[in-house]
């Protein structure tokens, strides 16, 4: 019985070790677009986008795809988001993800390699077989 208490008890202490800490709202957002026009072949183009805390949408354009980010603050809805996807030229939609933020905190950069918040995003295009991968991280601090 003894044994056991111990047992319950030093589980009880690994799993209540304090309250887990709130990531501060990040003072910016960094997306990272990188393009080849084949798999074969290596990075052709390197872009990033960096959103501030205001509204803002932004894109670039390569060969036959465009990677788009819109940032939201959630002051006029309460709905704070990030909003990636990529269209070829004639704006057919390839691939959308929208990120629900906190309004006051985070997004927390998760993931090995640099690859911030959201992770290592591949989107192919149907016809040319071109390549885009994007990934976007939380900058430090509070805005």
């Amino acid at each position: 019985m003894g044994k056991v208490l111990i047992l319950v008890g030093l589980l009880l202490a690994a799993c209540g070790g304090g309250e887990t800490a709130v990531p501060a709202k990040a003072e910016q957002i960094v997306c990272t677009a990188a393009y080849r026009s084949s798999t074969e072949v290596g990075i052709e183009r390197e872009e990033t986008l960096t959103f501030t805390d205001a509204d803002d949408e932004q894109s670039v354009a390569f060969a036959d795809m465009t990677f788009h980010a819109t940032y939201r603050t959630g002051v006029a809805d309460n709905e704070r988001s990030l909003r990636v996807w990529v269209t070829d030229t004639a704006d057919t939609v390839f691939h959308a993800t929208l990120y629900q933020l906190p309004l006051d905190s985070g997004p927390q950069n998760q993931f090995i390699g640099g690859h911030g918040f959201t992770g290592l995003t591949y989107s192919y295009h149907p016809m040319s077989g071109a390549e885009l991968q994007f990934w976007c991280q939380a900058g430090e601090g509070n805005i």
